[in-house]
C-alpha cells in the first residue's frame, strides 16, 4: 500500500474514533472500525480563538443522516457504476465522509455551533458543503484499498464520481429518487421525512456548487456538467 494512503487511513480512523459521541452514528462507528481508547490530546494542541463544539454529536448523526439518502438515491438512480459505488460501502462512506466534514467544519466556525435542529440554512449548507468536499477523495480511498485499484486513478481527481452523480439526483426535475430514499428511511427521533427531504433537496446543490467553488483540487468542476 502506498505510504500517503496509509497515512491518510491512520488519519481518518484516528478522527472518526475520537469525534462521533455515543449515538446510532457511534453504533455504525463501532461496527466498521472496532473499539479503540479516545487519543488523548497532544501537548500544545490549539484551544485559543477555536470554540467548544459541543453540538457535534448532533452534527455527527445529522451528516450521517444526509450522506446516507444521497448514496441511497445514487444507487436507487441506476448510477451506481458511473459513481464507482457498491451498495454495502454506503454505511462506511457516511462514517468516514462525515468524521473528515466534522473536523473541517469546526476548524472554520469562529462561534459556538448550535445544534442542526436550531441551525440556520446557511450554516446547515456550510456543513454540507465539507461532506461534498470529502466524499469524493473518501470514496476512490476505499476503492485504493477494497477493489485494489492503482494509485494513478486513486488521485485521478477529474474521474466523473460520487458528485456528478449526486448532482443528476438533486437537480431540478431529477429529485424523485432522493424523496424515495426519504421515506423508505426509518423515520428516527420523529422526523418527517417530506420536509426533511425538501430542505435536502433545496440545499445540496448549493453546497454541490460552492465546494466546487471552494475546493476545485477536492471536487472537479467536471461533476455540474
Amino acid at each position: 500500500m502506498h505510504p500517503a494512503f496509509e497515512r491518510f487511513l491512520r488519519a481518518v480512523r484516528a478522527d472518526v474514533e475520537s469525534r462521533l459521541t455515543p449515538d446510532e452514528v457511534e453504533e455504525r462507528l463501532h461496527r466498521l472500525v472496532g473499539p479503540a481508547p479516545g487519543a488523548p490530546a497532544p501537548d500544545g494542541a490549539r484551544t485559543t480563538g477555536i470554540p467548544r463544539f459541543d453540538s457535534r454529536a448532533g452534527w455527527a448523526a445529522y451528516g450521517y443522516h444526509v450522506i446516507h439518502l444521497w448514496l441511497l438515491a445514487i444507487a436507487a438512480a441506476d448510477r451506481p457504476k458511473r459513481a464507482h459505488l457498491r451498495r454495502d460501502a454506503i454505511d462506511e462512506l457516511a462514517v468516514e465522509t462525515v468524521a473528515r466534514a466534522l473536523s473541517s467544519f469546526r476548524d472554520q466556525e469562529l462561534l459556538p455551533v448550535p445544534k442542526p435542529q436550531k441551525a440556520d440554512p446557511a450554516l446547515k449548507t456550510a456543513f454540507l458543503t465539507e461532506c461534498v468536499r470529502h466524499l469524493p477523495y473518501v470514496n476512490r480511498s476505499r476503492r485504493l484499498i477494497t477493489e485494489k485499484v492503482s494509485f494513478e486513478e486513486f488521485e485521478d481527481t477529474h474521474d466523473i464520481d460520487l458528485v456528478g452523480a449526486l448532482w443528476d439526483c438533486v437537480t431540478t426535475g431529477r429529485a424523485q429518487e432522493l424523496r424515495r430514499a426519504a421515506r423508505d428511511m426509518d423515520e428516527e427521533a420523529g422526523v418527517d421525512a417530506e420536509t426533511d427531504a425538501e430542505e435536502i433537496i433545496t440545499l445540496t446543490p448549493i453546497a454541490i456548487r460552492s465546494a466546487v467553488q471552494r475546493y476545485p483540487e477536492a471536487v472537479s468542476p467536471g461533476s455540474l456538467t
